[in-house]
């Protein structure tokens, strides 16, 4: 018995063989339902129901919600390199900044591949081209070997963190009916304590109640970034 593959991306892709179907719009049709459910609403039987066609016949192009995952995945990772547009006049800061918000703004389009990035195996063409991007500008930047890697994971864990965090403020938001007087009037005593114990802290939350939740999540983001070039630049070869 054949042991399954444990990444689409390591056996070759099927011939097309009915007109109305191909792996292009399979895939399509898959980041279409994460987009609008996450990975609760997706399945084999609800594709096949949104093209027209049996379930069965989707197992030809793919084989399991796995390997359907992984395509999603990697199809929205391409766009991280269109939009981030960095050629070669752009000095490395500026050309990762610009990889770092590109990416951004696609986790943020596609929340669900937040808990998808971590779980499945990131090697299918588009990774692979947003890798070697990321690397190529830190590579001419001056950064190599051990330090190449460490570098590129840390502007990409910087950009995963702050997605998670936007994220879960604008949840929260959500559940508490976005400041409605209801809940503040809840917590108000409790609002008291904590100002009262924690002065710092309590100004910060207190300010934060008229906070334009997008702006202010990029305002951060975009520091966050600068602090993180600066660290980057102060460790390059050849700096005091």
């Amino acid at each position: 018995m054949t042991t399954p593959s444990p990444s689409v991306w390591l056996r070759p892709e099927r011939p097309a063989r009915d007109r109305r179907l191909s792996r292009r719009r399979i895939v399509a049709c898959a980041v279409a339902i994460l987009d609008a459910e996450g990975g609760k609403g997706l399945s084999m039987r609800r594709i096949a129901g949104e093209l027209g066609v049996t379930a069965g016949s989707l197992y030809w192009y793919v084989t399991t919600k796995d390997e359907l995952l992984e395509l999603a995945l990697d199809e929205v990772l391409g766009e991280v390199l269109a939009e981030a547009g960095t050629g070669p006049r752009d000095g490395w800061r500026e050309a990762l900044a610009a990889l770092a918000a590109a990416n951004r703004a696609m986790l943020l389009r596609h929340p669900w591949v937040l808990s998808d990035l971590a779980g499945r195996p990131n090697l299918g063409p588009n990774a692979l081209a947003l890798s070697e991007a990321g690397l190529a500008v830190l590579a001419g930047a001056g950064f190599a070997d051990a330090d190449l890697d460490a570098a590129l994971a840390a502007v990409n864990d910087h950009v995963i963190g702050a997605v998670a965090a936007e994220t879960s403020w604008r949840a929260a938001l959500d559940r508490t009916g976005a400041g409605t007087a209801e809940w503040a009037e809840e917590a108000a005593a409790y609002m008291r304590q904590v100002a009262r114990d924690h002065p710092l802290l309590g100004r910060r939350m207190a300010a934060a109640g008229d906070v334009d939740v997008e702006r202010e999540c990029a305002r951060r983001f975009a520091f966050g970034l600068e602090c993180l070039l600066d660290g980057l630049a102060a460790r390059l070869p050849g700096r005091p």
